[in-house]
């Protein structure tokens, strides 16, 4: 049986926002499996620990963040289709691997840089337009290499 935990916050807003970026990109929703294999991979963990490096560095020289202003993920409930796959990750409710994509994140930035980073640092930098850019990419990639299905 699968275990599904509750995140919230700014750390939900940015998990929602790499769905929805790669579904407007790619056409196809992917699953919270999906995504939490992207940001486990040692390329987007680096990339990502990049910037959480230079959004502490940031912090530390100007301390007054109150100009970072990150939008909210906006989203639109096509009655048609029927409710997407990600139901769940919309009421905040992620899967198991989601929660070791971002326990992976945490352990990487211990280990390189001795800081575990604050969550609302992990979800600015998950949103930035290079990291979405990265991970849209990189799931292209990794669905263009599985095996097609033969009916």
């Amino acid at each position: 049986m699968a275990e599904f935990y509750r995140i919230g916050g700014s750390l939900k807003d940015a998990i929602l926002t790499i769905i929805k970026y790669i579904h407007a990109h790619t056409g196809v929703e992917p699953t919270q499996e999906e995504v939490a294999e992207l940001l486990k991979s040692y390329f987007i963990l680096n990339e990502v620990g990049n910037q959480i490096k230079y959004q502490l560095k940031k912090e530390k020289d100007e301390p007054d963040i109150s100009r970072n202003v990150i939008r909210e993920p906006f989203w639109r409930l096509n009655l048609k289709d029927g409710p997407g796959q990600n139901i769940l990750a919309r009421a905040g409710v992620f899967h198991t691997s989601i929660k070791e994509a971002i326990d992976a994140t945490r352990q990487h930035m211990q280990e390189t840089i001795g800081v575990d980073p604050p969550l609302d640092v992990i979800a600015s930098s998950l949103k930035s337009s290079f990291i979405l850019s990265e991970i849209k990419n990189q799931i292209t990639v990794l669905r263009k290499q599985a095996p097609k299905k033969k009916t």
